[in-house]
């Protein structure tokens, strides 16, 4: 998981990344946006065309609900007219008269059903007066002895009582039961004065001819219902909700308002809830439509906008991923070649396609980069030169060093008699000047270094005799290392003339070769006069010198010297000695094998 993270925050960094992201996010939000607002519009724009149609609709059906309410009042008039004008209403009514009028309100109400048939109102007539004369155009259905005391009833009373004489009022809408079955009426009632006695007419009017009037327009999953100023409903498709008072007339009028439609929500699913106020009436009729019913039109709408999105998120994606390569692909190979300046991979690439900005500022980085580069060609080639004439300055060094030392040799024995001896040692000295002079390259193998170092002992002993003795042990697989040549000779020099000369019984010269890991380890040791603590330091500051004063050290100082030069700081000369015990003298170098192998090895003596 670690390891996943830290490569999502490695990807994270890179340029490609961020640029892409921005670029996606920015053209994500833009898309989604204009989808989400576009979408949006179309929503409200339909809502309100549809909310301005629902209310057409609502005041279609307010105007045919006034036409029945109007065509109530208006028979409630006529059959008013005909009860007071025929006296049906005096007291002491005899019973046959009372069966004639009976028999004229049947025949008048034939006359005004087929007039107000033509505009579909259907309607029945009661009468009650307290004269005792009852009249109910139903009677067969409809059982009006137990009205007084239903609740309806005495709300239409307490309205008339309160009014004039032609008022008409409207009861709630009440039930009867006609053959086992409900049916639900209002009725349009007046109160009838005659002589001091009143008598109650009623028109009753079938709620169902007020639901004819909607329920051909209600949506599914829809209600439409009508209610009076106060509150009560007077028609309803729910037939439990008629003449129960359900509703805050003032409250939807504050929140909702007339004649307009809003959203709301109800039972968690919203619903376009229209209201149009009859104000000829007092009704008010309310249509609440579920949203998703009348807005499946906007299905396919949303259909083809999300295809629109999902479209605009692929191009989007494209778009994202060409702009970011096209901007950080440059900069990424940019970054890379400035990685690899300096290195043998670098290369001075040609500009690629790009942006003006980049492609200026590769073309700056590409011709400082050859600049750079010629110049760090120019000063590795003086470097080179430089060191190479170090190394032959410091070969040349140990030269004129090493002939002094050995003429002094042969020269003293001159002066002592040993003529003979001289003689040996001036041919050894001819051959080992033979063997020096002609190494013309700057390293030799090790097998060549320790015949010439022997070569030179040689010319020692014969000048000092038992005084000096010497061995050689090299390690299997070092004889073929590549040294720089004279590396062992001062050495040896050192180790004899400060060493062992200085002892009056001699001692012995031993050189090792050992391998340890990659390097080459070379070890002159003497078991001569040795060197006290402060000599000691002083040998070692004088090996960190270029430029060595005290002819004792020039020997070391060269060898440490030209190894460093040859092969770096981390390699050289180590140096240890104690007083009286003898000194030993280690080197450090890379083992690098000859490639030509030779057969030729040195000895000891």
């Amino acid at each position: 998981m670690k390891i996943w993270l830290k490569k999502i925050a490695v990807y994270w960094k890179k340029l490609r990344t961020q640029l892409f992201l921005t670029y996606f996010l920015v053209f994500t939000f833009f898309f989604t946006a204009v989808s989400v607002l576009v979408s949006g519009s179309i929503r409200d724009l339909l809502l309100d065309q549809i909310g301005s149609n629902r209310t057409a609709v609502l005041r279609q059906i307010g105007e045919r609900a006034d036409i029945v309410k109007t065509s109530s009042i208006t028979l409630s008039n006529l059959y008013r007219y005909e009860i007071q004008s025929n006296g049906f209403l005096e007291k002491g009514m005899s019973e046959e008269a009372g069966e004639k009028a009976r028999q004229y309100l049947d025949s008048q109400k034939e006359i005004y059903d087929e007039v107000f048939s033509r505009i579909g109102l259907g309607y029945e007539v009661v009468l009650m007066g307290e004269n005792g004369f009852i009249y109910n155009s139903d009677s067969a259905n409809v059982d009006v002895s137990t009205w007084m005391h239903q609740p309806w009833f005495k709300y239409l009373l307490a309205a008339l009582n309160s009014g004039t004489d032609e008022t008409v009022e409207f009861s709630r809408t009440f039930s009867t039961n006609e053959n086992g079955s409900s049916v639900y009426r209002f009725a349009a009632g007046q109160m009838l004065d005659w002589g001091g006695s009143r008598s109650v007419l009623l028109i009753l009017i079938d709620e169902q001819q007020l639901e004819n009037l909607y329920v051909s327009t209600q949506e599914q999953g829809g209600e439409v219902y009508i209610y009076d100023q106060n509150g009560f409903i007077v028609s309803h498709s729910n037939k439990k909700m008629l003449g129960k008072q359900f509703i805050d007339v003032d409250y939807m009028q504050n929140e909702y308002g007339t004649n307009r439609s809003n959203i709301i929500k109800k039972l968690g699913e919203s619903y376009v809830l229209s209201t149009y106020l009859d104000e000829k009436t007092g009704w008010t009729i309310v249509e609440e439509s579920p949203t998703r019913i009348i807005l499946g039109a906007l299905n396919q709408t949303y259909w083809i906008m999300g295809c629109l999105l999902a479209t605009g998120l692929i191009l989007a994606l494209g778009v994202s991923v060409y702009i970011s390569r096209r901007v950080s692909n440059p900069l990424t190979e940019l970054s890379n070649a400035m990685d690899k300046f300096g290195t043998p991979e670098f290369t001075t690439s040609p500009v690629g396609n790009s942006t003006q900005e980049i492609g200026s500022l590769q073309e700056s980085f590409r011709h400082m980069a050859v600049e750079i580069s010629s110049l760090m060609k120019i000063i590795r080639e003086r470097e080179q030169q430089k060191r190479k004439l170090e190394v032959n300055f410091l070969r040349a060094q140990i030269n004129p060093h090493f002939l002094y030392n050995t003429l002094f040799s042969i020269r003293c024995a001159v002066e002592v008699g040993k003529n003979s001896q001289a003689a040996q040692m001036l041919g050894a000295f001819i051959d080992l000047l033979r063997s020096t002079l002609s190494v013309k390259d700057n390293t030799v193998p090790l097998r060549d270094e320790l015949l010439t170092t022997r070569k030179y002992l040689v010319v020692q002993k014969l000048r000092y005799g038992e005084k000096v003795h010497y061995e050689v042990e090299m390690q299997s697989g070092t004889e073929l290392c590549m040294v720089p040549p004279l590396i062992l000779q001062p050495l040896v020099e050192n180790a004899i003339f400060h060493g062992l000369e200085a002892k009056s019984q001699g001692g012995t010269v031993v050189i090792e070769s050992a391998l340890q890991g990659e390097n080459l380890l070379l070890t002159i040791t003497d078991d001569g006069a040795g060197m006290d603590e402060e000599t000691l330091n002083q040998a070692r500051a004088n090996c960190e010198q270029n430029v060595v004063k005290d002819a004792h050290s020039i020997g070391m100082s060269n060898v440490h010297n030209r190894i460093r030069l040859n092969y770096g700081d981390g390699y050289g000369l180590t140096l240890e000695s104690s007083k009286g015990i003898g000194t030993t003298i280690t080197l450090l170098m890379p083992a690098v094998i000859q490639k030509e192998e030779s057969n030729e090895s040195p000895g000891g003596g």
